[in-house]
């Protein structure tokens, strides 16, 4: 009997001892977890402080990119002005020579068809009086000396436009090159923030990890990392484009390059052609046709004065009532040198035939005429429309001082409408198209 309890006893404590040994093994292995998480959780400690350091590094680093971007934007903003008020300058200053060309010409004209022939020499010898000898003397030498000056001022004029044309385009360079650097300093901040966004999250997925909800985390993490390659895909695919439209624009740059000097030196020969008629062929004295070229010039000056106000009646006023017949020159390869953004860059680049130097939108009226277009009042498809400083463009008003572009989409005379498209920095989509529907009464029309 106490052997039997005894071989009980001894099983009990076997049995007891057998079950203890794996229980206490698992209180040591989970003890042994604890201090490696805990360790874990240590070292995570360290890295986020790391990582929250590189985070406030590069928020600093946009911050500073962000104040970049302004600074290039107020300059931006500085050159489209300058070039739109070079742009204005210009135009009027071809308007001028445009009018005053058309008096040479005529002067020419009279001089051939009336048969004025007499020179100097024969003038004062018909002469009854010494006194009436050199009263001819004088006005011969004032002929002379007004046609001297119209020549002058022609020459002035066209130098002017030379030179403010160089000016244009230097300031159209810079244009481009403040714009690219923009897109770059723009696409810098897109990209940086992105690395944050990943940074962000990742370490969002390693507090996670010690949390026991990684897998939430990792999501975003994911999420990040495909917005980081979507901003770098669409930045490879910007600077593409960028790249495409600056050798466009450097292309059609030389074209223009090209075209203007071959009309500097048709406008050499065409004055020095001038000038030689002028000085071999006198008129006699008490004639009044003689006196036109000095009286010309001042209805010229005056027209000018008025479109330097750049307000819409006085640059409409420019246009005749009688309208230009067809026959303009065609300016397709002359390249788009107003400013980007504006509404005269758009409609430039969709009707390539009008002018590079036409000015700013209120100008583009007299301009045309100037350059041979037919300029009215009658609505069509493919011309282009010009609205004068403050007018109506259906639900908006053109800019009080420049005036307003737009190109006839098309014409509906069942209601008197046109659809017309149109760009400029107060739209969406300042490159345009924008399209509308208005009135086409009360407006002016340049035709191809």
């Amino acid at each position: 009997m106490k052997k039997s309890l005894l071989s009980a006893l001894m099983v009990c404590s076997l049995t007891l001892t057998a079950v203890a040994a794996p229980t206490l093994a698992a209180a040591d292995s989970i003890d042994q977890k604890i201090e490696q998480q805990d360790k874990k959780i240590s070292e995570l400690k360290g890295k986020q402080a790391d990582a929250q350091a590189q985070i406030e590094a590069l928020e600093a680093d946009i911050a500073s990119v962000e104040a970049k971007v302004k600074d290039l934007e107020a300059q931006q903003a500085k050159l489209t002005d300058d070039t739109l008020k070079l742009q204005d300058t210009i135009a009027e200053l071809k308007v001028r020579i445009a009018k005053r060309e058309e008096a040479i010409q005529k002067q020419a004209r009279d001089v051939q068809v009336n048969g004025q022939s007499t020179n100097f020499i024969d003038a004062v010898l018909d002469a009854d009086t010494l006194t009436d000898a050199i009263g001819r003397v004088q006005a011969m030498t004032k002929i002379v000396n007004a046609n001297n000056d119209l020549v002058e001022q022609q020459k002035q004029d066209k130098q002017k436009v030379e030179d403010k044309v160089k000016e244009n385009e230097q300031k159209i360079a810079a244009l481009t090159a403040n714009q690219s650097q923009l897109e770059d300093e723009k696409n810098a901040i897109a990209s940086k923030q992105a690395d944050l966004n990943v940074m962000k999250a990742n370490l969002a997925a390693e507090q996670a990890t010690a949390e026991k909800d990684k897998e939430k985390l990792n999501k975003q993490k994911e999420e990040a990392a495909a917005e980081r390659a979507r901003v770098l895909a669409e930045q490879k695919r910007a600077a593409e484009a960028r790249k495409a439209e600056e050798a466009r624009q450097a292309e059609a740059a030389a074209k223009a390059q090209e075209a203007a000097k071959k009309a500097a030196t048709t406008n050499t020969e065409t004055t020095e052609q001038t000038e030689s008629s002028k000085t071999t062929v006198s008129k006699p004295a008490n004639t009044q046709q003689s006196e036109t070229p000095a009286k010309t010039e001042e209805p010229a000056d005056n027209n000018n004065s008025n479109d330097n106000g750049n307000s819409g009646n006085d640059n409409t006023s420019t246009i005749s009532n009688g309208a230009t017949t067809g026959g303009g020159k065609d300016h397709s390869n002359s390249g788009n040198m107003y400013p980007p953004g504006q509404c005269t860059y758009y409609v430039k680049s969709v009707a390539p035939w009008v002018g590079t130097y036409w000015g700013n939108g209120a100008q583009w009226g007299a301009s045309a005429q100037a350059d041979g277009y037919r300029v009215d009042s009658t609505p069509a498809a493919g011309a282009v429309v010009v609205f004068a400083g403050g007018q109506s463009v259906g639900s908006w008003n053109a800019d009080p001082v420049y005036g307003h572009v737009a190109y006839v989409q098309s014409y509906n005379a069942s209601n008197n409408t046109i659809t017309i498209t149109q760009g400029g920095m107060g739209f969406s989509n300042p490159y345009g198209p924008n399209t509308e529907t208005i009135s086409a009464s009360g407006l002016v029309y340049i035709h191809r």
